[in-house]
């Protein structure tokens, strides 16, 4: 008896999505929050600016060109892969050297051709060389991934990168 009033009508309902969210938290692996902190870990932030027409229908569209004689330096953050040590030169001067705590470095660069070797330990065992011609477009920032057999890969702009 108890059954047949219980599961009539608007407490069904209720009981079924109750059941339905508890089943969802039983089965997703949810924890309580830990009381210990988490720690903190810097972001890497760039400046970024879209922007996009307002097209209204029945207006004209304006679309203001982008001054060309203002020059913004370019982001470029190099990352290591795999486990072996790494040295970036950049003109012939060392700018950064991967090593087992550090794999990743960011610089700023003007616009401009800048002459890129990327190394072993040594300066002996180059991995790879050539120009990295940054500013040429709209593009700000601009992420190289290098290791020893992979060579240099080039994401944000793919003319950046002229090998050797």
């Amino acid at each position: 008896m108890f059954h047949q009033k219980f599961f009539k009508g608007r407490r069904r309902a209720q009981f079924c999505a109750l059941l339905a969210a508890v089943t969802a938290l039983a089965t997703t692996g949810a924890t309580l929050p830990t009381t210990k902190p988490l720690a903190v870990q810097p972001m890497n932030l760039a400046d970024i600016t879209i922007r996009v027409p307002v097209v209204i229908p029945g207006y004209p569209v304006i679309i203001v060109p982008r001054d060309r004689r203002i020059r913004r330096d370019v982001t470029v953050r190099f990352i290591a892969q795999g486990d072996d040590w790494a040295s970036i030169y950049l003109d012939g001067r060392l700018q950064f050297r991967a090593n087992n705590t550090r794999r990743d470095h960011t610089i700023n660069l003007a616009p401009g051709a800048y002459y890129l070797e990327v190394t072993g330990v040594t300066s002996f065992d180059r991995w790879d060389s050539g120009y990295l011609d940054v500013g040429r477009n709209d593009t700000n920032v601009i992420v190289i991934r290098y290791g020893p057999s992979s060579g240099v890969r080039v994401a944000g702009d793919p003319y950046t990168w002229l090998p050797d």
